[in-house]
């Protein structure tokens, strides 16, 4: 009857347990369900619930009964061992098991006697975890009732845990599209809206991210109390988050030096300065800062990105209408005591045009691996140079879009036009 009874109070505990299951999917407070029953039921005077990381292949306490968390390699351990084989392991003398290690007992003073160990399986058969008990608190080796008992709760609790998994992993990937979306929409809040109005100058820019968020920046920034703007065009190394974190922080930089305008050259110099203090060895930034005044003066300044095409419309029948400067200097983020030097170009006269670009343009493939190239840029370039800045930009745009055919940009594409007027 003793036996009976036992057998009718675990089935009571297991089934109690099973409904919890149903219900919760906080997946913190599942664990903490599924270990309390699991020394309940076979009487143990610890247990510890291990999950399985399938990408670093690591069993890892989730959550212990008085223990820190602890982490090992799958096939490591006896619970390692449990892991990947799926077998169920019953030592009923720790100590005379060569598998098992004395180590936590000497870091924590307990003393292991027996243990039960026994896999998690989803419903698709995977272990997605491992349970192990300690001790019997009667001093009795775990025997074939209590691995019956623990199985019924083990096949519960696998499934409990899976589904929570999935749940929890949903609910993060939507937390991570709300973060993403919400760092599209402050970095869209950074960058202009429209292209300013500035005297002598009409303006047209085009920016898309491969991503979300982005690594590329244009800005168009007055220099104070003077006749000139700043055109900027920049591109971080990678894309996405990072990429975009580094953009916002240079603009942020760049504005306020601006406050205390120096020529181009030192204000790149000093961007730089700031920048190598705290960028990765990794990250680097290419920028590209045109100076332009509304007399039609030009210079640039030029970190490691291409120069500006000047389209000289006054040499176009003579076919030379381009200049096509080629000096830089380092890329942003690369030596602190770099010093950058201003390139100045023969001022632009009515209906010639400056254009600045990211990689993005001519270095975008479509289907066949061929990029969009310089040469391209140029003759869409020259073909709508009549037409003004707006449609220049709108031009190069389509005919990316047409090189790509459909295939997904690899890079952020930017592209800013200032016509002389």
């Amino acid at each position: 009857m003793s036996g009976d009874h036992n057998l009718l109070r675990d089935f009571q505990t297991i089934m109690a347990v099973s409904r919890a299951f149903g219900s919760e999917r906080d997946l913190d407070r599942l664990l903490g369900i599924i270990l309390s029953a699991a020394a309940e039921l076979v009487r143990a005077d610890r247990a510890s619930l291990f999950l399985v990381d399938q990408e670093s292949h690591e069993l890892w306490t989730r959550i212990a009964q008085h223990a820190a968390e602890i982490r090992l390699p799958l096939g490591s351990g006896i619970a390692g061992t449990v892991a990947s084989t799926g077998e169920t392991i019953n030592i009923p003398a720790a100590y005379a098991d060569e598998r098992f290690s004395r180590d936590n007992d000497q870091r924590s003073g307990y003393r292991t006697r027996a243990i039960l160990c026994m896999p998690l399986r989803s419903h698709r058969e995977a272990v997605v975890g491992v349970i192990q008990v300690l001790n019997r608190t009667d001093g009795q080796p775990f025997d074939a009732y209590d691995e019956q008992v623990l199985a019924a709760l083990c096949s519960q609790a696998a499934v409990a845990i899976d589904t929570a998994q999935l749940i929890q992993r949903d609910r993060e990937r939507e937390r991570l599209a709300r973060d993403m979306e919400l760092a599209r929409q402050i970095q869209l809040s950074l960058l202009p809206q429209d292209p300013p109005a500035f005297p002598g100058w009409v303006f047209a820019a085009y920016a898309k991210s491969c991503d979300q968020t982005g690594g590329d920046y244009h800005d168009f920034i007055r220099v104070p109390q003077s006749n000139r703007v700043d055109v900027v065009v920049g591109d971080v190394s990678g894309h996405g988050l990072g990429a975009a974190m580094v953009m916002s922080t240079a603009r942020a930089l760049l504005h306020a030096l601006e406050e205390n305008a120096g020529e181009p050259a030192e204000l790149v110099t000093r961007l730089n300065r700031l920048l190598e203090r705290d960028l990765a060895d990794d990250t680097f930034m290419s920028l590209l800062l045109s100076r332009l005044g509304s007399d039609g003066s030009c210079a640039y300044v030029s970190a490691g990105h291409e120069p500006p095409l000047i389209w000289r419309a006054g040499r176009a029948p003579t076919g030379t209408g381009f200049d096509a400067p080629g000096d830089t200097d380092f890329l942003l983020g690369m030596l602190d005591d770099t010093v950058y030097t201003a390139f100045a170009m023969a001022p632009l006269a009515a209906g010639d045009l400056l254009v600045q670009f990211t990689d993005g343009i001519f270095e975008a493939q479509g289907a066949d691996g061929e990029m969009f190239g310089m040469e391209r840029l140029r003759d869409v370039i020259v073909a709508h140079a009549n037409k003004g800045a707006a449609a220049v930009c709108a031009a190069v745009v389509a005919a990316v879009d047409a090189h790509l055919g459909g295939t997904p940009a690899h890079d952020d594409i930017t592209l800013v036009v200032a016509e002389r007027r």
